[in-house]
Protein backbone atom coordinates (compact mmCIF):
# COMPACT_ATOMS: atom_id res chain seq x y z
CA UNK A 1 0.00 0.00 0.00
CA UNK A 2 0.86 3.22 -0.28
CA UNK A 3 0.45 6.46 0.99
CA UNK A 4 -1.65 7.80 -2.15
CA UNK A 5 -3.74 5.03 -1.31
CA UNK A 6 -4.61 5.86 2.26
CA UNK A 7 -8.61 5.63 2.65
CA UNK A 8 -8.86 5.21 6.75
CA UNK A 9 -12.26 3.30 7.57
CA UNK A 10 -13.19 4.27 10.93
CA UNK A 11 -14.66 1.80 13.60
CA UNK A 12 -14.67 3.72 16.67
CA UNK A 13 -14.68 7.44 17.82
CA UNK A 14 -15.00 9.35 20.36
CA UNK A 15 -14.16 12.46 22.62
CA UNK A 16 -14.35 12.48 26.40
CA UNK A 17 -13.82 14.97 28.76
CA UNK A 18 -13.77 12.30 31.93
CA UNK A 19 -11.22 10.45 33.32
CA UNK A 20 -10.38 6.78 32.56
CA UNK A 21 -9.38 3.67 34.14
CA UNK A 22 -6.10 2.80 32.58
CA UNK A 23 -5.04 -1.21 32.03
CA UNK A 24 -3.19 -2.30 34.68
CA UNK A 25 -1.49 -4.53 31.87
CA UNK A 26 0.19 -4.07 28.41
CA UNK A 27 -2.64 -3.57 25.69
CA UNK A 28 -1.98 -4.91 21.91
CA UNK A 29 -4.04 -3.09 19.25
CA UNK A 30 -5.40 -5.46 16.51
CA UNK A 31 -7.00 -1.51 14.88
CA UNK A 32 -4.53 1.20 14.04
CA UNK A 33 -5.24 3.89 16.83
CA UNK A 34 -5.29 7.72 16.76
CA UNK A 35 -5.10 8.88 20.23
CA UNK A 36 -5.33 12.95 21.02
CA UNK A 37 -4.74 13.92 24.56
CA UNK A 38 -5.22 17.78 26.20
CA UNK A 39 -4.76 19.01 30.13
CA UNK A 40 -2.88 15.40 31.01
CA UNK A 41 0.26 14.79 31.70
CA UNK A 42 2.26 11.36 31.63
CA UNK A 43 3.96 9.15 29.45
CA UNK A 44 3.42 5.89 27.22
CA UNK A 45 5.20 2.86 26.92
CA UNK A 46 5.31 2.19 23.29
CA UNK A 47 6.74 -1.01 22.61
CA UNK A 48 9.44 -1.12 24.80
CA UNK A 49 10.47 2.62 24.65
CA UNK A 50 8.70 5.50 26.81
CA UNK A 51 7.90 8.91 25.75
CA UNK A 52 6.68 11.67 27.39
CA UNK A 53 2.65 13.29 26.87
CA UNK A 54 2.19 17.27 26.70
CA UNK A 55 -0.46 19.07 25.89
CA UNK A 56 -2.14 18.78 22.56
CA UNK A 57 0.07 15.71 22.16
CA UNK A 58 -1.43 12.83 19.60
CA UNK A 59 -0.53 9.31 18.83
CA UNK A 60 -0.45 7.14 15.83
CA UNK A 61 -0.03 3.26 16.89
CA UNK A 62 -0.24 0.62 13.83
CA UNK A 63 -1.84 -3.20 14.20
CA UNK A 64 -0.20 -4.92 16.87
CA UNK A 65 1.89 -2.08 18.87
CA UNK A 66 1.90 -3.02 22.78
CA UNK A 67 1.89 -0.29 24.32
CA UNK A 68 1.01 1.08 28.16
CA UNK A 69 -0.56 4.64 29.54
CA UNK A 70 0.22 6.37 32.70
CA UNK A 71 -1.02 9.37 32.99
CA UNK A 72 -2.95 12.00 35.02
CA UNK A 73 -5.72 14.04 33.91
CA UNK A 74 -6.15 17.32 34.82
CA UNK A 75 -9.17 19.48 34.79
CA UNK A 76 -11.26 19.92 31.74
CA UNK A 77 -8.86 16.97 29.96
CA UNK A 78 -9.61 16.28 25.94
CA UNK A 79 -9.30 12.55 25.06
CA UNK A 80 -9.79 11.55 21.37
CA UNK A 81 -9.83 8.12 20.49
CA UNK A 82 -10.37 6.51 16.69
CA UNK A 83 -10.20 3.37 15.89
CA UNK A 84 -9.58 2.52 12.06
CA UNK A 85 -8.25 0.24 9.22
CA UNK A 86 -5.66 2.77 6.65
CA UNK A 87 -7.99 0.99 3.93
CA UNK A 88 -11.88 -0.13 2.70
CA UNK A 89 -10.74 -4.04 2.43
CA UNK A 90 -12.22 -4.72 5.56
CA UNK A 91 -15.25 -2.87 5.70
CA UNK A 92 -17.20 -5.00 6.23
CA UNK A 93 -15.96 -5.37 9.70
CA UNK A 94 -17.76 -2.59 11.30
CA UNK A 95 -17.46 -2.46 15.01
CA UNK A 96 -14.01 -2.10 16.72
CA UNK A 97 -11.72 -4.33 17.08
CA UNK A 98 -10.37 -3.20 20.60
CA UNK A 99 -7.43 -4.38 22.40
CA UNK A 100 -6.21 -7.72 24.15
CA UNK A 101 -3.84 -8.02 26.42
CA UNK A 102 -0.02 -9.34 25.70
CA UNK A 103 -1.05 -13.05 26.36
CA UNK A 104 -5.22 -13.20 25.06
CA UNK A 105 -3.85 -11.13 21.53
CA UNK A 106 -4.01 -13.14 18.60
CA UNK A 107 -2.32 -12.64 15.23
CA UNK A 108 -4.52 -13.94 13.30
CA UNK A 109 -7.61 -11.33 14.32
CA UNK A 110 -5.53 -8.44 12.71
CA UNK A 111 -6.99 -7.74 9.50
CA UNK A 112 -4.81 -8.55 6.61
CA UNK A 113 -3.82 -5.43 4.61
CA UNK A 114 0.01 -3.81 3.51
CA UNK A 115 0.53 0.02 5.91
CA UNK A 116 2.58 2.37 3.82
CA UNK A 117 6.03 2.28 5.07
CA UNK A 118 5.44 5.80 6.65
CA UNK A 119 3.01 4.26 9.12
CA UNK A 120 4.40 0.78 9.95
CA UNK A 121 5.62 2.58 12.92
CA UNK A 122 4.02 4.59 15.70
CA UNK A 123 4.35 8.58 15.42
CA UNK A 124 3.94 10.82 18.58
CA UNK A 125 3.72 14.83 17.73
CA UNK A 126 2.72 17.35 19.37
CA UNK A 127 0.29 18.72 17.02
CA UNK A 128 -2.13 21.40 18.41
CA UNK A 129 -4.35 21.60 14.87
CA UNK A 130 -4.79 17.88 14.92
CA UNK A 131 -7.78 18.57 17.79
CA UNK A 132 -9.92 20.76 15.17
CA UNK A 133 -9.66 18.05 12.50
CA UNK A 134 -10.09 15.12 14.74
CA UNK A 135 -13.03 16.75 16.52
CA UNK A 136 -14.75 17.14 13.37
CA UNK A 137 -14.62 13.76 12.52
CA UNK A 138 -15.58 12.32 15.58
CA UNK A 139 -18.57 14.52 15.24
CA UNK A 140 -19.62 13.50 11.75
CA UNK A 141 -18.78 9.70 12.63
CA UNK A 142 -21.20 9.98 15.72
CA UNK A 143 -24.32 12.32 14.20
CA UNK A 144 -24.17 10.47 10.64
CA UNK A 145 -23.83 13.75 9.23
CA UNK A 146 -24.37 13.57 5.41
CA UNK A 147 -21.44 11.45 4.07
CA UNK A 148 -20.27 11.35 7.50
CA UNK A 149 -17.84 8.40 6.87
CA UNK A 150 -16.31 10.14 3.80
CA UNK A 151 -15.97 13.13 5.44
CA UNK A 152 -14.50 11.39 8.35
CA UNK A 153 -12.29 9.68 6.91
CA UNK A 154 -10.87 12.63 4.92
CA UNK A 155 -10.11 14.83 8.05
CA UNK A 156 -8.61 11.78 10.05
CA UNK A 157 -6.39 11.50 6.61
CA UNK A 158 -5.38 14.90 7.25
CA UNK A 159 -4.44 14.52 10.87
CA UNK A 160 -2.29 11.43 9.66
CA UNK A 161 -0.75 13.55 7.09
CA UNK A 162 0.04 16.47 9.14
CA UNK A 163 1.62 13.73 11.47
CA UNK A 164 4.15 12.50 8.78
CA UNK A 165 4.70 15.98 7.76
CA UNK A 166 5.96 16.71 11.11
CA UNK A 167 9.36 15.36 11.96
CA UNK A 168 9.91 14.81 15.79
CA UNK A 169 11.18 18.13 17.51
CA UNK A 170 14.68 16.37 18.31
CA UNK A 171 16.23 13.40 16.71
CA UNK A 172 18.34 12.14 19.13
CA UNK A 173 22.05 10.86 18.66
CA UNK A 174 22.71 7.52 19.02
CA UNK A 175 25.23 8.92 22.18
CA UNK A 176 21.90 9.93 23.84
CA UNK A 177 20.02 7.05 23.03
CA UNK A 178 22.45 5.26 24.47
CA UNK A 179 22.80 7.33 27.51
CA UNK A 180 19.01 7.25 27.96
CA UNK A 181 18.73 3.51 27.25
CA UNK A 182 21.20 3.09 30.28
CA UNK A 183 19.05 5.14 32.32
CA UNK A 184 16.25 3.14 31.72
CA UNK A 185 18.26 -0.57 32.65
CA UNK A 186 19.59 1.38 35.77
CA UNK A 187 16.80 3.83 37.07
CA UNK A 188 16.42 1.66 40.01
CA UNK A 189 19.66 2.31 41.44
CA UNK A 190 19.23 4.72 44.06
CA UNK A 191 23.56 5.55 44.21
CA UNK A 192 23.30 6.60 40.05
CA UNK A 193 25.50 9.77 39.94
CA UNK A 194 26.24 11.55 36.57
CA UNK A 195 29.67 11.01 37.08
CA UNK A 196 28.69 7.65 37.02
CA UNK A 197 26.15 7.76 33.88
CA UNK A 198 29.53 9.86 32.18
CA UNK A 199 32.08 7.43 33.06
CA UNK A 200 30.30 4.69 31.60
CA UNK A 201 30.13 6.40 27.87
CA UNK A 202 33.79 8.08 28.60
CA UNK A 203 32.91 11.73 29.01
CA UNK A 204 33.22 14.18 31.34
CA UNK A 205 29.98 14.97 33.61
CA UNK A 206 29.30 18.38 32.83
CA UNK A 207 30.37 17.63 28.63
CA UNK A 208 27.80 14.49 29.00
CA UNK A 209 24.73 16.81 31.13
CA UNK A 210 25.23 19.83 28.69
CA UNK A 211 24.72 17.11 25.12
CA UNK A 212 21.68 15.25 27.38
CA UNK A 213 19.93 18.60 28.28
CA UNK A 214 20.52 20.12 24.49
CA UNK A 215 18.96 17.03 22.98
CA UNK A 216 16.15 16.59 25.53
CA UNK A 217 15.26 19.50 27.21
CA UNK A 218 16.21 18.16 30.45
CA UNK A 219 19.68 17.87 32.08
CA UNK A 220 20.64 14.82 33.16
CA UNK A 221 19.40 14.79 36.68
CA UNK A 222 16.39 15.97 35.71
CA UNK A 223 15.76 13.17 33.36
CA UNK A 224 16.54 10.29 35.92
CA UNK A 225 13.78 11.55 38.14
CA UNK A 226 11.58 12.29 35.30
CA UNK A 227 11.85 9.00 34.31
CA UNK A 228 11.94 7.32 37.85
CA UNK A 229 8.50 8.95 38.81
CA UNK A 230 7.25 7.66 35.15
CA UNK A 231 7.86 4.16 36.79
CA UNK A 232 6.41 4.70 39.55
CA UNK A 233 3.17 5.76 38.13
CA UNK A 234 3.63 2.61 36.53
CA UNK A 235 3.80 0.82 39.29
CA UNK A 236 0.82 2.32 41.50
CA UNK A 237 -1.60 1.58 38.65
CA UNK A 238 -0.04 -1.38 37.72
CA UNK A 239 0.56 -3.17 41.29
CA UNK A 240 -0.04 -3.33 44.65
CA UNK A 241 2.77 -2.63 46.13
CA UNK A 242 2.72 -0.14 49.08
CA UNK A 243 4.36 2.99 48.45
CA UNK A 244 7.55 2.46 50.22
CA UNK A 245 8.21 -0.46 47.97
CA UNK A 246 7.79 1.58 44.97
CA UNK A 247 9.97 3.98 45.93
CA UNK A 248 12.33 1.54 46.95
CA UNK A 249 11.99 -0.21 43.45
CA UNK A 250 12.21 3.37 41.73
CA UNK A 251 15.66 4.22 43.00
CA UNK A 252 14.18 7.50 45.76
CA UNK A 253 16.84 6.96 48.52
CA UNK A 254 14.11 7.53 51.23
CA UNK A 255 9.90 7.39 51.17
CA UNK A 256 9.10 10.82 52.03
CA UNK A 257 11.87 12.09 49.42
CA UNK A 258 9.83 10.08 46.54
CA UNK A 259 6.63 11.80 48.23
CA UNK A 260 7.68 15.17 48.14
CA UNK A 261 8.75 15.01 44.52
CA UNK A 262 5.71 12.89 43.20
CA UNK A 263 3.86 15.65 44.86
CA UNK A 264 6.45 18.24 43.01
CA UNK A 265 4.90 16.87 39.61
CA UNK A 266 1.73 15.70 39.63
CA UNK A 267 0.22 17.96 42.07
CA UNK A 268 -1.01 15.27 44.05
CA UNK A 269 0.46 12.27 46.81
CA UNK A 270 1.09 8.55 45.48
CA UNK A 271 -1.32 7.13 47.38
CA UNK A 272 -4.26 9.87 45.86
CA UNK A 273 -2.99 8.94 42.34
CA UNK A 274 -3.38 5.43 42.83
CA UNK A 275 -7.01 5.81 43.62
CA UNK A 276 -7.79 7.66 40.38
CA UNK A 277 -11.19 6.70 38.83
CA UNK A 278 -10.10 6.17 35.01
CA UNK A 279 -11.41 4.48 32.61
CA UNK A 280 -10.08 0.89 30.75
CA UNK A 281 -11.05 1.92 27.40
CA UNK A 282 -7.52 2.83 26.86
Amino acid sequence: MKLSDLNPFIRYARAHRVAFRLQRDFSVCYDCRVFFFDNVTGSIIINGQVYELHNKSVLFLPPKTVYKFNILFKENANVIILDFDLTNENAHLQASLGTATIHSFDPGAVPSYSLPEELRTPLVRVLPQAEHMLMQSVENFLYKNSCYREVSSALLKLCLLEMIRQKPSAEQTDTCKAVLAYIHKNYSNSSLTNKEVATEFGYHPDHLNALIKQETGKTLHQYLISYRLQMAKNYLLTTQYDISEIAWRCGFCTCAYFIKLFRANTGTTPRSYRKQQIHTEL
